[in-house]
C-alpha cells in the first residue's frame, strides 16, 4: 500500500488520495467488493430528499436550520448544504404599516376591479390628478457601507438627530407634471379646514391648465383629513370623479410607489440651510424629470391595479383564473371559472354600460 501511495503521488501530486483512503480501498478489494457506491453507515444519514426539504419550507418559511435539521434527522450542516442547493436565502421581511385583515384584501380587490373596469382603455389616465404629502428633510445624509482595506476601519459617521429639521411638501400631479404644490409652514400640519383651502388652490391652477374643460379624475388616500366631510362636499362642487382607493395601499399611489422614492434619492446627500433652499431644490428636481417619467409613473396605476386585484383574488379565494376577462370567448367546454373572474365580468358589463371612453 505504501508502493501504491507512492505511486499516485508521484502521478497526482497534491491531488493524491490519503494514506487511509487507500488503504479502505484495499481492504475493500481484498473482500472482492469493488463498487463505487457508498456503504450504508451507522448515524444520521449524510443525504437529504430535497423535495421535502422545499416542503417544508413552504409550509413554514420561518424554520431554522437547526430546526430543519431535528425534523429530518440530519446533522445541521447537511441542511445548510441542503439550502444552498435549493439557492434559499434567509432574509427579513420588510416591515409594512399595517397587517391587512379579509375586509382589506376584499376592499383592495373590488376597487383595483373597479378602476380596471372604469373605461377600456388608458386615455383617461391623461386627466388623472393624484396628490400626497411628503416630509422634506433639511439633512438627507445617511450611513452607508464603506470599501476599506484589509486591517483599516471605515470613517465614522455622525449619528442623525431624533428630531430633524423637516418640512412638509404637498404635491398635485398628473402626466405633465406638478400642476400644484406648496410647503407647509413651520408646525403646521394638514386639516380638513387647510386641505380644503389647498384643493382651491389647486382648483385654480387645473383652470389655468390643459385640463380645464375636460372631464378630471382625482386620487388621494384615506388620510382622515382627505375624507373628511368638508373635502367631499368641496370636491363634489368641482364636479370631479374622485377614484375609490383601499385602506392602506400606498403601493397603489404614484406619489408613494414612483415620486417620493424617487425624490428621497435625488435629494440623498444633500443639506438645506433653509426654507428657500428647500424650495429651490424642489423647483429644480421638478423640472429636471426626464421625458416621460410623471407619464410613466401615472400609467403604471393600470398594471398595478391588475396585478393586485389578482394577487388578492388569491388570498381571498385560493385560485386565480390565468385567462383573460373578454365576454365573447367559447366556454362550452372550459371549466367553471372562479369566483374572482366572475366578478370581474360582473363589473366589466355593469361599468362599461354605463362609461363612455373620453378624449
Amino acid at each position: 500500500m505504501k508502493d501504491s501511495e507512492t505511486f499516485l503521488k508521484n502521478v497526482y501530486n497534491t491531488h493524491a488520495p490519503h494514506y487511509n483512503t487507500i488503504r479502505n480501498w484495499f481492504h475493500r478489494f481484498e473482500k472482492d467488493d469493488f463498487s463505487l457506491d457508498e456503504k450504508d453507515r451507522s448515524g444520521r444519514p449524510r443525504e437529504l430528499d430535497l423535495d421535502k426539504l422545499k416542503h417544508a419550507l413552504q409550509s413554514d418559511p420561518f424554520q431554522s436550520s437547526r430546526e430543519l435539521a431535528v425534523t429530518f434527522g440530519v446533522h445541521h450542516s447537511t441542511v445548510l448544504e441542503g439550502l444552498k442547493s435549493l439557492g434559499m436565502r434567509k432574509l427579513f421581511g420588510r416591515f409594512i404599516p399595517h397587517h391587512l385583515t379579509q375586509a382589506n384584501l376584499d376592499r383592495r380587490v373590488d376597487d383595483s376591479i373597479t378602476l380596471l373596469t372604469l373605461h377600456a382603455g388608458d386615455r383617461w389616465l391623461d386627466r388623472l390628478i393624484t396628490g400626497d404629502e411628503k416630509w422634506v428633510f433639511y439633512d438627507n445624509h445617511h450611513r452607508k457601507s464603506q470599501w476599506v482595506g484589509e486591517g483599516e476601519s471605515p470613517q465614522d459617521v455622525p449619528k442623525p438627530d431624533l428630531h430633524p429639521k423637516k418640512v412638509m411638501l404637498s404635491v398635485w400631479w398628473g402626466v405633465d407634471g406638478p400642476i400644484y404644490w406648496e410647503l407647509l409652514p413651520e408646525g403646521k400640519t394638514i386639516t380638513g379646514d387647510l386641505y380644503t383651502t389647498q384643493l382651491r388652490n389647486l382648483k385654480k391652477a387645473v383652470d389655468r391648465s390643459a385640463l380645464k374643460d375636460k372631464k378630471v379624475y382625482y386620487q388621494h388616500d384615506n388620510a382622515r383629513p382627505h375624507v373628511s366631510k368638508q373635502v367631499k362636499q368641496e370636491l363634489m362642487g368641482y364636479g370631479w370623479n374622485v377614484l375609490p382607493h383601499p385602506p392602506y395601499s400606498p403601493d397603489l399611489a404614484p406619489s408613494d410607489y414612483w415620486l417620493f422614492g424617487d425624490m428621497t434619492r435625488a435629494f440623498e446627500g444633500r443639506s438645506f440651510n433653509s426654507r428657500g433652499a428647500v424650495e429651490a431644490a424642489l423647483k429644480q428636481y421638478f423640472a429636471s424629470r426626464p421625458a416621460g417619467f410623471y407619464r410613466n409613473g401615472i400609467h403604471k396605476l393600470r398594471e398595478r391595479w391588475r396585478h393586485r386585484s389578482y394577487v388578492n383574488a388569491l388570498l381571498t379565494t385560493g385560485s386565480v383564473a390565468a385567462g383573460g376577462i373578454s365576454d365573447d370567448r367559447d366556454t362550452s367546454e372550459e371549466p367553471e371559472e372562479d369566483p374572482f373572474t366572475k366578478k370581474m365580468k360582473y363589473k366589466r358589463r355593469i361599468v362599461m354600460s354605463d362609461n363612455e371612453d373620453e378624449d
